[in-house]
């Protein structure tokens, strides 16, 4: 069984990591919309992996859900959550109009979602890959537009390890909140891959190097 102190060091590193990740997603999400994004430290832990729908949002609720399938030497599953209001604020940003003009039925305003919501989860996950040294296959993503999708996607995982990744991003987009929640469930293998790569000194020589 792990040492509390051990557990801890884990932790720790692992907040340091959502930093720098979210750093590099916000950083990204500026870039698309142009416009400066602020950030602040994000909230980030580990969940039980069957508080998924309890924690993230109420199963009763429409949501938009980013799915993406990894493989190679990390594998499992990425989820990116936004609630209605927070998909409407970053469509917004990305279309440039109001936020009263955007139909979130529009295939064009799912679409631009889309690749935002990848692009940023995609700075969680390289940051993660550079960390660990470990290779990182992503499949192509799609978007669910409920928490109950998301919930069987993660409930067909033998192998799943019992607990997630949980990131509560705290930006602001054009002054409006956007807490949108990065959720990273991985499989046993590789929950034990990330655990034994979390250590501060790997860490200040991977920020050394970039």
């Amino acid at each position: 069984m792990e040492s509390a102190s051990a557990f801890s060091s884990h932790m720790d590193v692992l907040k340091e990591v959502g930093t720098i990740g979210a750093g590099r997603a916000s950083a990204a999400l500026a870039e698309m919309i142009n416009v400066p994004v602020e950030i602040s430290v994000p909230e980030t832990k580990l969940i039980p992996a069957v508080q998924f729908a309890k924690i993230v949002a109420r199963p009763q609720d429409t949501n938009y859900v980013l799915v993406i399938m990894l493989s190679g030497q990390i594998s499992g599953k990425v989820f990116f959550v936004v609630s209605p209001e927070e998909a409407r604020i970053l469509g917004a940003a990305l279309l440039n109009v109001e936020e009263s003009a955007v139909n979130l039925d529009e295939p064009l305003v799912q679409s631009a979602l889309k690749e935002a919501l990848n692009i940023m989860a995609g700075a969680y996950m390289t940051i993660l890959s550079d960390f660990t040294g470990c290779k990182i296959i992503f499949s192509i993503p799609y978007m669910a537009l409920d928490i109950l999708t998301a919930v069987f996607i993660a409930e067909q995982s033998p192998g799943g390890s019992s607990e997630m990744i949980f990131i509560k991003n705290a930006l602001k987009i054009r002054g409006r909140d956007f807490n949108g929640v990065f959720l990273f469930f991985p499989d046993l293998e590789s929950i034990a891959k990330i655990f034994n790569s979390l250590n501060l000194d790997s860490l200040r020589r991977y920020e050394a190097k970039t």
